[in-house]
């Protein structure tokens, strides 16, 4: 797996974008859950928060994922210019 597409970050961020979904379905789920049996319903709000939750986090997920991609084209830009001295401060 190594090479110049491998990247820990890209990874680790992947990663999190997973665990992302999973946790914003199942809070929102949980929650649902949590007002069906205060009010003694059947089981709409867990379902209803399962659903809200899945696309909450499948929303998250794209927008995160894009932003990712969106950093490696940016990166890549970055690296085909050529390279300028950084700008000095007012202290220097």
């Amino acid at each position: 797996m190594n090479g110049p597409e491998y990247d820990r970050a890209k990874v680790g961020a992947s990663l999190g974008l997973g665990f992302g979904f999973a946790l914003s379905t199942l809070a929102f789920a949980g929650l649902g859950y949590l007002l069906d049996r205060h009010i003694g319903a059947t089981p709409v709000f867990t379902l209803l928060g399962a659903f809200i939750g899945g696309a909450a986090g499948f929303y998250s997920l794209c927008r995160h994922a894009m932003a990712i991609q969106k950093g490696d084209v940016e990166k890549e830009r970055a690296g085909n210019q050529s390279e300028e001295p950084p700008a000095k401060g007012p202290d220097a």
